[in-house]
């Protein structure tokens, strides 16, 4: 594999773990939003809020375990995959 080949898939994997990572924020961020809106919630609005949160919860934990094995499979080439972007940059 050449030294662009490999800076390509360094770029590549950097560029997944970002949109995982941003995907999980936003997982996060709607978690936050549904729970506060649930707890605020009155009558049959809290059983509707409650199922809202439930879906947010269940999308972020989605989130977090895909960024989870995103890293697993990135973190023992990370070293090798940093000195190829490095070294194409040069």
């Amino acid at each position: 594999m050449s030294d662009n080949d490999q800076a390509d898939v360094a770029a590549i994997g950097v560029r997944l773990l970002t949109d995982a990572s941003l995907t999980w924020f936003s997982a996060e961020i709607e978690c936050d939003q549904t729970l506060r809106a649930w707890f605020a919630a009155t009558g049959e609005q809290a059983a509707t809020t409650y199922h809202a949160y439930r879906a947010a919860l269940d999308r972020e934990e989605a989130a977090a375990h895909d960024l989870e094995r995103l890293w697993q499979l990135y973190e023992p080439y990370a070293d090798s995959m940093v000195s190829a972007f490095e070294s194409v940059a040069e």
